[in-house]
């Protein structure tokens, strides 16, 4: 008998490592009566820090726009046009 081809072999495909997306570390609340109060400060403080450092880049730069007052502020503002 006579024999058939040989066959040829597929190709063999690229392996890619499947990489989940890495989860956001966790942010454990505060529970003692003092780390309590001192949270709560620091985000209060956070903001003014941001609007501060953002005035003085933008009092450098020069040419940067400041929003003048906060979004509730502006829109009242808008309605009193």
């Amino acid at each position: 008998m006579v024999q058939g081809g040989l066959k040829k072999a597929s190709k063999t495909s690229k392996v890619t490592k499947n990489v989940p997306k890495r989860m956001a570390p966790k942010k454990i609340a505060p529970k003692k009566a003092t780390a309590v109060r001192q949270a709560v400060m620091t985000k209060k403080h956070s903001k003014a820090l941001t609007a501060a450092t953002e005035k003085l880049i933008a009092s450098r730069v020069g040419h940067l726009e400041l929003v003048k007052g906060t979004r509730k502020e502006l829109e009242k503002k808008k309605e009193k046009k």
